[in-house]
């Protein structure tokens, strides 16, 4: 067996008092087969009922079928979570008692074939987010004999090349992204020709038409129904400050955007993600960037209108946001896969591809 994982898998350590367990509240915890066999062994009639008592099933609204949950109380916090921000079934039975998902997180694990694996975090933990993306190095992959995870994806039935292959193309496809003689635009858009069957449409970046569509895909996104006087006042302040604000952005942590690229790229398995081609794939990919450099932007004119200086803190806080709502919010990609499946290659080039 191998697994393919970021040199910051292994440097990862998990602290609840430090981010004041964001991820025990607010979404729905899974309680596998292996998790629950282990509940309704514990010694003691009183011990396993009070463990037993703070589970609970409901229905999934997706698959229509009954899923055992952790039960969350009043303010959407695990009802395990202690006061101190540590987990009261790890700390009175250790480790193995905790749910796949729980010892798992913030690791995502994908499974290739029988014995190839890829192993990389998620943005949405703030630990895992400031890890990724403050560090000045690119970003290094390793291959180790084992995955530290119980919650394994299986991921063969999408891809269209053997697991080696898929891991080459990933790889050549990161060092692109890593190429730092070249600007983040430049990047894109190559990685798009390395996968697009025809020559990219030679075409010129419609400002206009940007800023429409990343506004529409924000407010699918996030649900926000916003009217049309909305969009068109967000789209004049885009479309006025957004070249200024993103060279500055750009210039300041240029490694941050970078490192959010590698990362985005191999932890969802690009150009394999979704269900369409390796094109498809790269159109979903960059119009997710775009909306995030939408949201950037939004929060430096905030700032900056506040009389506040832009932090790395305050990027590093907008990346990890935006990614936990796309990652558990339900559709949250649903947008940006519209957006990538109904424009045709000139469309998307003239909306999402800037020099």
């Amino acid at each position: 067996m191998k697994c393919i994982q970021p040199d910051y898998v292994q440097r990862f350590k998990c602290d609840g008092k430090l981010c004041k367990a964001r991820c025990c509240r607010d979404w729905r915890i899974v309680v596998d087969d292996e998790a629950y066999e282990k509940y309704c062994r514990i010694s003691g009639d009183s011990e396993r009922e009070k463990v037993l008592s703070r589970l609970d099933w409901i229905e999934d609204d997706v698959e229509g079928v009954d899923v055992l949950v952790l039960k969350l109380r009043e303010d959407g916090v695990c009802s395990f979570l202690r006061k101190d921000s540590l987990c009261g079934l790890q700390k009175k039975y250790g480790e193995d008692y905790l749910t796949a998902i729980c010892q798992s997180f913030p690791r995502v694990t994908y499974k290739l074939d029988d014995e190839t694996f890829e192993q990389s975090m998620t943005l949405t933990c703030p630990l895992a987010a400031e890890l990724i993306l403050l560090s000045t190095q690119p970003i290094q992959f390793v291959e180790v004999p084992e995955i530290s995870a119980r919650a394994v994806v299986g991921f063969r039935h999408k891809l269209s090349r053997s697991a080696e292959e898929f891991i080459a193309v990933q790889l050549d496809a990161i060092k692109i992204l890593q190429n730092r003689k070249l600007s983040i635009n430049q990047r894109l858009k190559n990685l798009c020709a390395k996968f697009s069957k025809e020559p990219l449409p030679d075409v010129e970046f419609d400002l206009d038409g940007h800023a429409e569509m990343v506004i529409e895909i924000f407010d699918g996104t996030y649900g926000a129904g916003l009217s049309d006087r909305d969009k068109a006042n967000l789209k004049k302040n885009y479309s006025s400050y957004r070249s200024d604000i993103l060279r500055r952005v750009r210039n300041e942590f240029d490694c941050v955007l970078e490192n959010y690229l590698v990362n985005e790229f191999f932890m969802r398995c690009y150009p394999s993600a979704f269900s369409e081609d390796d094109f498809n794939n790269c159109k979903i990919f960059v119009a997710g960037f775009r909306m995030l450099e939408l949201a950037i932007t939004l929060t430096v004119i905030a700032k900056v209108s506040a009389g506040l200086k832009v932090k790395i803190s305050d990027v590093t806080t907008l990346i990890y946001s935006v990614n936990d709502m796309l990652d558990h919010s339900r559709g949250g990609m649903d947008a940006i896969l519209e957006f990538a499946k109904t424009c045709s290659a000139e469309t998307f080039a003239a909306l999402m591809l800037e020099d």
